[in-house]
């Protein structure tokens, strides 16, 4: 028990070297509960949820903790995998190792739930605070063990990472808290029962140990799993060793590109999440989402008008944006992290700065654009926009600049708290002060963010007949050449050859 308590001390410490992930770890709960409570609350009305209003911003503590913790543990077993087998087989102990692991994840996850419930606490009455802490401490522990499981099979940061982004993304949107649809692959996600537990809403399909019993269940069902998983890769000595360096092409350019794609394409969760999420998001998106009419404001011929549209429409429209600021910003986010060593050789080598900042944005250009292509061609079967050209520009747009915020935020806060602040910003930018589902208009401190500009322009594309954005598209413009600018000084910084 002595080693074990020893063992977690120096584990946390370990995750408190960076101050920076400390701070996050509280922060982005905090900021993320008490800008979203409210609105999300308005969304799941929207979408027909018929339990107690006071119990529907509670989830959004719960969502919060979740992500932190998920990408938490994730991270805290994967970048010390090979120094906990070396422990182990120095007569450590895998279980040993492991309990001190579990009990450091653990504490990381109950900090990220403290201040996701004081922040709850802050924005809202806590109308059944036993069940809301006891809720959102089960979200914790239950993306802790997803996060560590991940972190014990997958050997590479960047497919780990957005396997636990992936999970997370669709318990949450098309779970219980978003839809009043009780669709059956719905019950298989992790958080389905627990969200039914903080909404206090009987789920019909949970039979005699009820929602609580699935939902604990689930909850150390997935800790427990963890713990063996962990175990088992604890023990196994064998550690792989890292590739060899790629010999250099006499086209730099045309070489640093080629490499870059190759390297992306043996990324197989990032392809999964490019291709397979939009489709599944965008399509169960108007398929969980009532067709009630919903008021939205809108410019035709220069006149702002007010028009009454299907929400399913308006949904499945919005999902568009919100979808490829993620991906694209994830893939800003990790094209850069995954080659900020290779480009510092790159440039000893002789690489010119421009020539590798050219083969990195263009690899993030190809993601983004494809990530765009699936998108527009996952919403032509549900539904058609009024003009496919404009749509497919503001979609365009958004991505590439999303892809761009990824880059900056990756070089500002590494893999661990870009994460947690690519989780954020997209939610918050796209999804809450440009989502015209929340009001007939958009907010008009949305204006500031990013997302505003191109937003518009889909939104305009999508249910009028004529073009009067053209205000909102330099908007978005002009935000895409000033990153694209500090993009290229950071890579100047990046590709600058080190003195030994």
């Amino acid at each position: 028990m002595t080693v074990t308590t020893r063992l977690t001390g120096r584990y946390l410490a370990e995750y408190a070297r960076r101050p920076i992930n400390l701070v996050l770890l509280v922060l982005v709960p905090l900021i993320f509960v008490i800008l979203t409570a409210g609105t999300i609350a308005d969304f799941a009305e929207a979408l027909g949820f018929a339990g107690d209003p006071s119990n529907l911003v509670a989830p959004t503590a719960g969502w919060a903790a979740a992500f932190i913790a998920g990408v938490a543990g994730f991270f805290h077993v994967l970048g010390s995998r090979d120094a906990d087998r070396r422990l182990a087989a120095a007569g450590m102990g895998a279980r040993r190792i492991v309990a001190g692991r579990l009990a450091s994840g653990l504490a990381l996850a109950l900090l990220a739930a403290g201040a996701s419930i004081a922040a709850l606490a802050l924005r809202t009455s806590l109308t059944n605070p036993g069940r809301t802490i006891a809720g959102v401490v089960m979200f914790s522990i239950l993306y802790l063990g997803i996060g560590v499981a991940i972190g014990s099979l997958v050997r590479s940061d960047i497919n780990g990472s957005l396997i636990v982004i992936f999970i997370w993304m669709f318990d949450v949107f098309l779970g219980p808290a978003m839809s009043d649809s009780d669709i059956w692959i719905t019950r298989l996600f992790p958080s389905h029962f627990i969200t039914l537990v903080m909404l206090d809403t009987p789920s019909g399909h949970s039979g005699s140990i009820g929602n609580l019993g699935w939902a604990l269940l689930w909850t150390f069902g997935a800790l427990g799993v963890a713990a063996a998983v962990f175990i088992a890769a604890t023990s196994t000595r064998g550690i792989r060793r890292a590739a060899g360096p790629v010999r250099a092409s006499w086209n730099r350019l045309r070489a640093g590109f080629r490499f870059g794609q190759r390297d992306y394409r043996r990324n197989v969760a990032m392809w999964v999440l490019l291709i397979v999420l939009p489709v599944l998001f965008i399509s169960l998106s108007f398929y969980v989402t009532p067709g009630d009419p919903t008021p939205v404001e809108l410019t035709e011929n220069g006149i702002k008008v007010v028009k009454t549209l299907s929400l399913a429409d308006v949904h499945g429209a919005i999902m568009v944006p919100i979808t490829l600021a993620f991906l694209a910003g994830l893939s800003g986010l990790f094209v850069v992290q995954g080659s900020l060593e290779a480009d510092s050789r790159l440039a000893i080598a002789g690489f010119r700065p421009r020539e590798i900042l050219s083969s990195r944005l263009g690899t993030i250009v190809v993601a983004a654009l494809l990530a765009t292509a699936v998108a527009l061609g996952v919403t032509a079967l549900d539904f058609t926009p009024k003009d496919w050209g404009w749509f497919a520009v503001g979609s365009g747009l958004i991505a590439i600049t999303y892809g761009m915020i990824g880059v900056l935020v990756g070089v500002l806060f590494g893999r661990l708290g870009g994460l947690y602040v690519m989780f954020l910003v997209p939610f918050i930018d796209v999804g809450m002060a440009q989502n015209i589902m929340f009001s007939a208009a958009p907010p008009s401190w949305g204006l500031v963010l990013p997302g505003r500009g191109a937003s518009q322009v889909i939104v305009d594309a999508a249910f009028t007949t004529t073009f009067d954005q053209l205000g909102a598209l330099l908007l978005g413009l002009a935000w895409l050449v000033v990153l694209a600018a500090v993009t290229a000084t950071v890579f100047q910084r990046i590709a600058k050859p080190k003195r030994a």
